[in-house]
């Protein structure tokens, strides 16, 4: 078991609660119980969640990898189980115990926002009146979305339910303006009414409608990430501007491939995330290292034990005045332990192949923990492609590469010719 900060050597105990930026691997009922334990109950400003939606189906996510004549090719790798086959009663009260945890953690002015969609938001609403009281009830937002498909046999079903509630009446929210068009884009001209024109026409400025136009995150985006439900960060900063303040704590207990986490960071917020999923962690673990976030990664179970194995080569050693040294490593190899069973019958081939082209396009990234005393803390966090991966340590440190689809490996440590501390 171990727990990170990226980007800083100090610890938790060192700060207050509340106030490092947090990734969780683990069951989040399991966490939600431990953050309640650490003194985080109540300041949490905005809780946002994406759970499963009950669709009876699984979801993946795919990776990229080579064959040896370089071409690319997708692998389909499961993400995340949503078929509940206990039954629809076992999905209500797994989300039930959750949204009560949810509650506690919640600032008395604060926000919860829980997105669903229609397999599900009718039963959850219902199970959100009971809990959170139906008058704090404060919105049903619609978000409108396209995407390919659509059944013969009913209506094009392109959009989610977020439904948005409050702990008590003194919650905080700021509704943005948007523009609404004059009718034929005339002026009115009425007294005290501020009117604008742009390219469409002559407008004014109203509080923002309750159906938002949000594009997905389309195949060809930047910020794509590969996981199948990924949501788009322009939604999750609209959520976040509305309800909360920069330097507001915000929390995510299903947080994918790390959309609103991101978002939080970009935005200047605090933020605790959480996934039971290895490959989501992987995911979020390398896109907020990506945008420079500043965080402490931890886990509530030991890694899955696997067969393989990973090399990281130690390329130079410089001794510091502190009786430290500044150290330069990179991923010599990596076996990865693959499971097959978890990868579309269709993409195992390329895999095979991949392998036997390059294992190391493999590795993903790799964790440091510069003063190893046994419990891994994973302080720093660098892509496992670079040849200059760089820290300060007294020598004892361990590392530990995590491969494309989340799986880690405990690195043996290979020196190389650097007696002289000189670059090798």
């Amino acid at each position: 078991m171990y727990g990170s900060v990226h980007g800083s050597i100090t610890t938790a105990e060192e700060k207050p609660a509340a106030e490092i930026s947090e990734l969780c691997l683990g069951d989040n009922l399991e966490y939600m119980r431990s953050l309640l334990d650490r003194g985080y109950a109540g300041v949490f400003r905005l809780i946002y969640i994406d759970p499963p939606f009950f669709t009876r189906s699984s979801f993946n996510a795919s990776v990229s990898v080579r064959d040896a004549k370089g071409a690319s090719h997708k692998v389909h790798h499961l993400a995340y189980d949503d078929k509940f086959d206990r039954s629809l009663e076992y999905y209500i009260e797994n989300m039930t115990v959750r949204i009560l945890m949810m509650r506690d953690l919640l600032a008395n002015d604060g926000l919860m926002w829980i997105h669903l969609d229609w397999h599900s938001s009718h039963y959850i609403k219902l199970v959100l009146d009971e809990l959170m009281g139906e008058k704090n009830f404060v919105n049903e937002i619609i978000w409108q979305y396209k995407s390919g498909g659509s059944g013969k046999r009913h209506f094009a079903r392109k959009h989610d339910t977020i439904l948005v509630y409050s702990k008590t009446s003194k919650y905080r929210i700021n509704v943005p303006k948007e523009k609404s068009y004059n009718r034929n884009r005339k002026p009115y001209r009425f007294r005290g009414v501020a009117e604008y024109k742009d390219e469409g026409g002559w407008y004014t400025l109203v509080n923002m409608k309750d159906v938002w136009s949000i594009d997905m995150v389309g195949r060809t985006s930047a910020e794509r990430t590969g996981y199948a439900t990924q949501k788009p960060l322009e939604l999750m900063k609209r959520i976040i501007e509305a309800s909360t303040a920069e330097g507001d704590l915000v929390g995510d207990f299903f947080c994918g491939s790390g959309s609103l986490p991101e978002a939080a960071h970009l935005l200047g917020r605090r933020w605790i995330a959480c996934d039971s999923e290895e490959m989501a962690a992987a995911m979020s673990r390398r896109r907020l290292r990506k945008a420079g976030a500043d965080f402490r990664f931890t886990r509530l179970e030991e890694a899955k034990p696997c067969s393989g194995r990973a090399d990281v080569e130690v390329l130079s050693r410089d001794a510091l005045e502190d009786g430290r040294s500044l150290f330069k490593c990179r991923v010599r190899d990596l076996m990865p332990d693959i499971d097959t069973g978890s990868i579309q019958m269709k993409d195992r081939g390329h895999v095979a192949e991949a392998l036997k082209a390059d294992r190391l396009q493999f590795a993903d990234h790799v964790m440091i923990d510069p003063d190893y005393d046994g419990t891994f803390e994973s302080r720093y966090i660098f892509d496992a492609a670079s040849d200059s991966i760089s820290f300060i340590s007294s020598g004892n440190f361990a590392a530990i590469v995590v491969d494309r689809f989340g799986r880690e490996y405990p690195a043996e440590i290979i020196y190389g010719p650097y007696a002289t501390g000189e670059t090798v």
